[in-house]
């Protein structure tokens, strides 16, 4: 499936992406001249379970490249108009650069080779650009309850309690972090590193007040009255 993001700044000049949710992961030996921030073992995450002699170069690093390098020089602060178009949808925000580019960075970085990231690749069918804390919540719990089940059927034993989708977020937080540092290394302002700033404490939220939040969603979900 492609999502099409399309960033128009002032004076009109437009920068357009298209991410393929299933796209095969990039061939590093088919490229040259790679950014050395791309390099697996530079700000390598802790919990990265790659082998630096099997991958020369980190997956989300590469997918994201383009990206970093469009918009190194930008403040986040700068307003853009984004419009993002899926095959059933298209989704229009005026905002600034580092609302647009976190959506954009988190659909690219869960849809690439990284084997941690790669867990959310099945959400990009249903990517909701902008997506307020609430909606996120709302739509990773709602995709994780529909796996639980799915195990369930199988004769597996789910996880109704989320303590793996808990210890999941927690590995997050360590790749969003770590993730940040290659794009500070990259970017001469700030619009790539609030992005992924926004993105770290978006799994932050997640994370330390997911039990909270899903009881203040009760009124959001199906009742059974």
């Amino acid at each position: 499936m492609i999502i099409e993001y399309k960033f128009i700044v002032k004076g009109g000049e437009t920068f357009t992406f298209e991410v393929d949710t299933r796209r095969p992961a990039e061939d590093s030996e088919d490229t040259v001249d790679l950014p050395f921030w791309t390099k697996l073992d530079f700000h390598k995450c802790s919990n990265c379970t790659l082998s630096e002699t099997e991958h020369e170069f980190c997956p989300a690093a590469l997918d994201a490249k383009r990206i970093t390098q469009t918009f190194k020089d930008m403040l986040s602060t700068e307003e853009v108009r984004v419009e993002v178009t899926t095959p059933d949808r298209t989704y229009v925000k005026n905002t600034d650069s580092q609302t647009g580019l976190r959506a954009l960075f988190g659909l690219v970085m869960a849809t690439s080779g990284c084997p941690i990231l790669s867990r959310f690749k099945g959400m990009a069918d249903t990517h909701l650009p902008f997506a307020t804390m609430e909606e996120t919540i709302l739509r990773v719990a709602g995709s994780y309850l529909i796996k639980q089940y799915l195990v369930h059927r199988e004769g597996g034993v789910p996880d109704w309690e989320f303590a793996s989708l808990n210890s999941f977020y927690e590995q997050i937080q360590e790749v969003n972090r770590c993730f940040k540092s290659r794009i500070d290394s990259a970017s001469k302002q700030d619009a790539n590193m609030n992005a992924l700033g926004s993105l770290v404490y978006l799994a932050m939220g997640v994370s330390f007040s997911l039990e909270d939040k899903l009881s203040d969603l009760e009124g959001m979900v199906f009742s059974n009255d």
